[in-house]
């Protein structure tokens, strides 16, 4: 009766205007929220109150001793540690340094919370991991200044560091959890694994070296009638994999101006066809038609394609990297694999580079590794002082003024996108206005651009029903945005922030 009356009132009652829908939803939201958080702090607790509180001493030289009662305090530790048929055993649920859990603790907290005992195991595993191996991070999760879902996220990576590994991360990535992007924080921890373990990251490249692959499925490929697909996965090396996309996509842009009407999907897999035949340039407006391609059944149709499909290809390996290393460490004066001090650990480790057009951090190496192939075209960009101020008067953007924005900011400025500013427009943050109609000069300048991706460019242009988005530059590297109903958004270095 009650739910039926419930239900009776919410029909007859008002509808909630379209703009406080919004502030329901961000109250629900906070309200979410705050219940995941405190859900987390209790089976922190729960795994407090299931624990030995520390990690078990060696049990292998303890059954050495000849005392008799040494030798069963030993043994009923070895029972707990590892059990017997039907007991209970003590879980290592987190990284080096964490305690162990009770197996049947996690099995009853699972139930307790309708998930699976897999499931169940790896929530606790996530809050002994951040309570005891991140305790900065979980600081802010109790403050309220972090939500549980973001903490996942950077636990899920710990768990395999070292101790002092996760210290780093945990250090670096406190302050700015609450808006760093998965990138950010897969970066940070390859970095903390390089500096405090180094032999395990140089035999980490050597087992992905050892295991690239690629591989065509032809004994399985499907067909109907005359058609047939061939899966194809595989393993890369990153410079082979970079080349390769380029290729790709240039094939594949220049079957759509020849007139394709493929899908972009079908255009790059028609494009890796072109490439097994020597194609690495095509002159298809000319010399083939998407039409002809299809009526050879994926042969070039021309002699024309035939014959340059009979050269060899003669790219050369073309390397543009922003590469932070030093030069000794890029030129191996003192051979590869040699150890450097690191400044932030004090021990000897690797030369580690920041590659910027990669997001990743490498070992020198590897770098040194690509320059190495022959035939290698090496680009040396100088260093930009991204401090310069430059405008000019034209609406189009030259490339000296959208480089050193795009340097500035790697990503799309947009609240929560991190779609890469490489592959994003330029916006006039100030709406441009021609100068013969009154506009004033420099308009197009470093200080007055940002980079937006297509989607958000447009939805920043177009206005909607409920009216447009708007955004302000407050310094080089902050925006303030605000939404058509009226939220808004802080967008600085470390990601994005409601106000």
């Amino acid at each position: 009766m009650a739910l039926g009356h419930q239900d009776h009132s919410a029909q007859d009652s008002a509808p909630v205007p379209t703009g406080d829908l919004l502030a329901l939803a961000v109250a629900q939201k906070q309200a979410a929220d705050d219940a995941d958080r405190q859900l987390f702090v209790t089976i922190a607790e729960w795994a407090e109150r299931h624990t030995t509180g520390a990690l078990l001493p060696d049990l292998y030289g303890t059954f050495g001793l000849p005392d008799d009662d040494a030798h069963t305090e030993a043994e009923n530790a070895w029972v707990s540690r590892f059990g017997m048929p039907g007991a209970d055993t003590m879980l290592e649920l987190a990284g080096p340094g964490a305690p162990e859990i009770s197996e049947f603790a996690v099995i009853e907290l699972a139930a307790a919370l309708g998930r699976s005992t897999d499931s169940g195991r790896m929530l606790l595993s996530d809050a002994v991991e951040a309570k005891h191996r991140l305790p900065k991070i979980w600081q802010r999760l109790l403050d309220g200044q972090v939500q549980v879902w973001r903490v996942r996220r950077v636990t899920d990576l710990t768990r395999g560091l070292t101790a002092e590994a996760a210290a780093f991360v945990d250090a670096h990535l406190a302050h700015v959890i609450h808006t760093a992007s998965f990138t950010t924080v897969k970066r940070l921890v390859a970095e903390a694994a390089a500096r405090f373990d180094p032999e395990a990251t140089e035999m980490e490249e050597v087992d992905t070296q050892s295991t690239l692959h690629v591989t065509l499925d032809l004994t399985t490929a499907w067909s109907i009638g005359a058609a047939s697909g061939v899966h194809l996965s595989g393993l890369l090396d990153r410079a082979d994999a970079e080349e390769l996309e380029h290729a790709i996509r240039t094939i594949a842009d220049q079957l759509l101006a020849a007139g394709s009407t493929d899908s972009l999907d079908v255009r790059r897999a028609k494009a890796v066809g072109y490439l097994s035949r020597g194609d690495l340039t095509l002159d298809l407006p000319t010399e083939l038609t998407p039409n002809d391609e299809a009526d050879s059944g994926g042969r070039a149709a021309t002699s024309a394609s035939e014959e340059r499909a009979s050269r060899p290809p003669t790219r050369s390996r073309q390397v543009v990297l922003h590469i932070h290393l030093s030069e000794a460490a890029l030129r191996g004066n003192e051979g590869p694999g040699t150890p450097e001090v690191d400044p932030d650990t004090g021990m000897l480790g690797l030369h580690l580079a920041r590659v910027e057009n990669h997001h990743q951090t490498l070992t020198a190496d590897a770098v040194r590794e690509w320059l190495s192939v022959p035939g290698t075209q090496i680009t040396v960009k100088p260093v930009i002082d991204l401090h310069d101020q430059i405008a000019v008067d034209s609406y189009e953007i030259p490339d000296r003024i959208s480089q050193r924005v795009r340097l500035k900011r790697p990503t799309c400025v947009f609240p929560h996108c991190t779609r890469t500013s490489t592959r994003t427009d330029l916006d006039h943050i100030d709406e441009y206005v021609p100068p013969d109609r009154g506009g004033p000069p420099g308009q197009t300048a470093t200080n007055r651009l940002a980079p937006l991706c297509r989607r958000h460019h447009r939805a920043k242009t177009h206005p909607s029903p409920d009216g447009q988005w708007d955004y302000v530059q407050l310094t080089t590297t902050t925006w303030l945005w605000t939404s058509p109903h009226g939220l808004r958004f802080l967008v600085h270095p470390d990601g994005t922030t409601a106000l």
